[in-house]
């Protein structure tokens, strides 16, 4: 009697002959010259190296964004990265001065996500403060070492020396000159201040106090008057004005002097 054979259980899945030959040849038009399948020999090391390709990639190849080719407009592939599409798009806020709708402009140019455009104008803006505040402390270490010279140079003279500088600059500055000194610094620079010192001093104090016609910025009656009194309220001042050994007596004299020449024009100063 034959002997039985083992009945063999079908799986129900047909083995795939790993060996089965491949031949870009066979490819349609497009890519049966395309020099990366050309390596490949067999349809098991194609399929393999197409799914380390999707592992490395960590995606769907059908997500990926395709880099344009020559002659191609760059704009679709700048747009899937998260660029606007148009410049209005991009949104910084409330624009006060007018200047972000030529930054917007900056960034579609530069193919700039929301993202990148915040950070880039954000150090713009850190920038510019720190800008600012370097300046701001250079006009203030320019003002100490300015009354560091002048205290210096003119000693016990300083205070008196200084009052003149400012009374000359009250008659003869204008809006524009202030301007340009406040913007260049110049109003605290030493030699500056020394001019305007001299030119008080050789005006005198008769010419500083009624004016010569030049005085745009000479004060009413009752403004003298209110500066009269808060400097009588003033310890330091009054002291300087009523003790003649004090260093600042004479300053205080001219100064009293003045405001009372404007305070009561048509009137003798009595002590």
């Amino acid at each position: 009697m034959a002997e039985e054979m083992a009945p063999v259980e079908d799986s129900g899945q047909a083995e795939v002959d790993s060996t089965i030959q491949f031949n870009p040849s066979t490819m349609p038009e497009g890519l049966r010259d395309e020099p990366s399948l050309q390596t490949f020999d067999s349809v098991d090391k194609l399929a393999k190296s197409y799914v380390n390709a999707v592992k490395m990639i960590g995606g769907n190849p059908d997500n990926l964004i395709s880099v344009p080719q020559e002659g191609e407009s760059w704009d679709s592939f700048y747009n899937q990265l998260g660029r606007p599409e148009r410049e209005d798009g991009y949104d910084f806020g409330e624009d006060v001065d007018g200047v972000l709708d030529d930054f917007k402009e900056f960034a579609h140019q530069n193919n700039l996500t929301q993202d990148q455009a915040d950070n880039l104008l954000g150090l713009f803006a850190d920038i510019e403060e720190e800008d600012a505040q370097n300046e701001e402390q250079a006009m203030e270490d320019l003002k100490i070492q300015t009354t560091i010279g002048l205290q210096r140079d003119w000693g016990k003279n300083y205070d008196g020396n200084l009052d003149y500088a400012r009374r000359a600059y009250a008659q003869f500055g204008t809006p524009e000159l202030t301007e340009i000194m406040d913007d260049s610094g110049f109003g605290n620079h030493p030699e500056v201040i020394k001019a305007f010192s001299k030119v008080g001093q050789l005006l005198g104090e008769e010419a500083l106090a009624v004016g010569t016609g030049l005085g745009r910025n000479q004060m009413s009656p009752q403004s003298a008057q209110e500066e009269i009194q808060a400097l009588y309220a003033d310890k330091d001042f009054s002291k300087a004005y009523r003790d003649n050994r004090d260093p600042n007596h004479k300053t205080a004299m001219s100064k009293m002097e003045r405001l009372f020449k404007q305070a009561y024009p048509q009137q003798r100063r009595v002590r």
